[in-house]
């Protein structure tokens, strides 16, 4: 029997950062009897990041765990949201996505793969995992950790003797450059490079207190992750602290909901969590509250409730929505973020999502065409094919006499409806790669739009003429500088086309684009069809592994050339025609205007 072939990218078989293999690389270890010493990311300032302190009391060293404590341990007993304390980086975002991170043990394995150790077969070597992307990516670091004064200079847990977050944190760094590109960030992107999810804000005020409890605790219960900030109204409010003992413009990640019995009758709760490890809540329902002291004590007990100064604490619903302004949600299924407005709905099944992506680029002077007040190269950006399929639902007997019964008014409802039930619900996000790099924070401005095609059109490139004259039925909202954008649309069966632009023209910039609906069709691609275009290629192709204008355009007429297939090998070629390794960064973005 074969073995079954492992998708390359998937979380079993993951891309390895910078060609490291961690398995061989413990070996090596182990039979050498060395530690292991990371040469791509040394222990210098490059790795760091931020300008050097010239004050020679603050020096840093690097160190590993048992050369800082005798009785270091990579995890002690179980994982949990207080092995994760903020240090003197200002990366709450992650720390914070790392919390909620603890609370799904089977999100957390995939981040942190098990027998990881500094005792069993330690070699000073550790391995995660993060999304990236469309793939998950192996990062591999050394153990050594930057320390001042004897402290961990950055991450570091409330045990003090346990370093599992601070390897994390170190990987990540690697992943994205330094630990100073970590600086300041949205929740969202660390909850989806650590799930595969989509993340995605929802404005407290747009729920009822009771409302809002609900679709949390619903939220929870499927694997999302939860975090929310009170908005600072400008940059000099960020990190002040409220009379109530929170923190603006800071993520706290909400770990638990669950209701408690008081005199008064049943309070609704969230448990919410500062990463700084300190700095709590101090009204109603905090560690020190009298409200406790009316709860039995089986009910304090079987919350946990902590009365220590560990960043954990509890609040009602009330004033978090009150309190609070925004919430941030990632779930690793489509349905909750559907599901999320109306949390009593049914959600729909798994299986019934599909999710198609695409990774492309925005090349100046050929596919970065700016924004539609760009009307002149708008059209330029990369383009890309949506088909929405009918969806399939039983025919319900038409009742004639129910319906002379109707008002008008009634009967308008009623068609609305059924209207509505026949439109496919797509999610589409558009992420821009790679912005983190080179220890500075570089988003651009970036946005999509949604337009429908006629069926004569299909599949054609679409031309300044076509969005002169059309209007968009969908768009990801203002352009916006930051590394995600994402919108939930209910569309019309029909043929759309995606395209994905920058505010400004000829910026270049690569990007991620997916979308998933319960109704999503996408052409077809044969593995013959594969074979055929593969071969050609190889027989066109120059030494360098790039094809010329003669070159590209045989392989495309030898894509056309059968028949009995239609268009279905233009999507093969597209799939070589996008990948840099073969036709370099122009020949891969202007195909994508198709």
């Amino acid at each position: 029997m074969e073995a079954q072939q492992v998708t390359p990218g998937s979380i079993a078989n993951p891309v390895k950062f910078g060609g490291q293999d961690y398995v061989a690389l413990l070996d090596a270890c182990v039979k050498s009897g060395s530690l292991f010493s990371d040469p791509t990311f040394a222990p210098d300032q490059s790795s760091i990041g931020m300008p050097n302190d010239p004050d020679p009391k603050k020096e840093i060293k690097w160190l590993r765990p048992k050369e800082i404590s005798a009785n270091a341990v990579f995890v002690e007993d179980t994982t949990c949201t207080t092995d994760i304390c903020q240090g003197q980086l200002g990366d709450c975002w992650l720390l914070a996505a790392l919390s909620c991170l603890t609370m799904h043990p089977n999100l957390f394995v995939k981040v942190v793969p098990p027998n990881q150790s500094l005792t069993e077969s330690y070699a000073g070597i550790f391995h995660f995992m993060f999304w990236q992307y469309g793939e998950w990516v192996e990062v591999v670091v050394d153990d050594r950790l930057p320390v001042r004064e004897g402290r961990l200079l950055f991450s570091y847990s409330c045990t003090r003797n346990e370093y599992w977050s601070a390897l994390v944190e170190k990987a990540y760094a690697k992943l994205i450059g330094s630990y100073g590109s970590l600086k300041g960030g949205n929740i969202s992107e660390a909850m989806e490079d650590f799930t595969g999810g989509i993340a995605y804000s929802l404005p407290v005020s747009s729920h009822t207190p009771r409302v809002m409890w609900k679709a949390l605790s619903a939220a929870l219960s499927r694997g999302s992750l939860l975090s929310c900030f009170i908005q600072a109204s400008n940059y000099r409010e960020i990190g002040t602290v409220t009379a109530e003992g929170l923190v603006k413009g800071h993520a706290y990640a909400i770990t638990d909901t669950d209701t408690v019995k008081n005199p008064d009758g049943e309070a609704l709760l969230l448990r919410l969590r500062n990463p700084w490890g300190f700095v709590e809540y101090s009204g109603p329902w905090s560690d020190k509250s009298k409200d406790w002291d009316d709860v039995d004590a089986a009910e304090k007990k079987r919350i946990e409730l902590k009365k220590s100064e560990d960043g954990e604490f509890w609040m009602n619903v009330e004033d978090f929505t009150r309190l609070f302004d925004t919430v941030e949600l990632c779930s690793v299924n489509p349905e909750p973020i559907v599901d999320g407005e109306t949390p009593d709905s049914p959600a729909a099944p798994t299986s019934a999502w599909t999710l198609s992506s695409h990774k492309g680029s925005w090349v100046s002077g050929s596919t970065a065409g700016g924004s539609r007040s760009y009307r002149r190269s708008f059209w330029k950006n990369p383009q890309f094919q949506l088909v929405l399929a009918e969806q399939d639902k039983e025919e319900e007997d038409d009742d004639e006499d129910e319906d002379e019964e109707m008002t008008p008014e009634e009967k308008m409802v009623a068609e609305k409806q059924k209207k509505k039930a026949k439109q496919c619900t797509v999610l589409v996000e558009l992420l821009q790669k790679d912005r983190r790099k080179r220890n500075k924070i570089n988003f651009l401005h970036i946005a999509f739009h949604i337009y429908r095609v006629r069926e004569n059109l299909q599949g054609l490139c679409l031309d300044q003429s076509f969005f002169s004259n059309q209007h968009p039925v969908g768009r990801s909202g203002k352009y916006q500088p930051l590394r995600a954008v994402w919108r939930k649309v209910r569309l019309d069966p029909g043929n759309y086309v995606i395209l994905a632009s920058t505010y400004r023209p000829n910026v270049p910039a690569e990007f991620f684009l997916r979308s998933t609906s319960t109704v999503m069709s996408m052409p077809p691609v044969l593995p013959e069809d594969r074979k055929r275009v593969q071969k050609t290629f190889d027989e066109v192709a120059g030494p360098d592994d790039k094809l010329n204008a003669k070159e590209f355009m045989k392989l495309v007429n030898s894509a056309l050339s059968n028949p009995e297939v239609g268009l279905r090998p233009l999507e093969v070629s597209q799939k070589y025609i996008q990948n840099e390794k073969f036709f370099g960064p122009y020949c891969c973005c202007s195909i994508q205007t198709r």
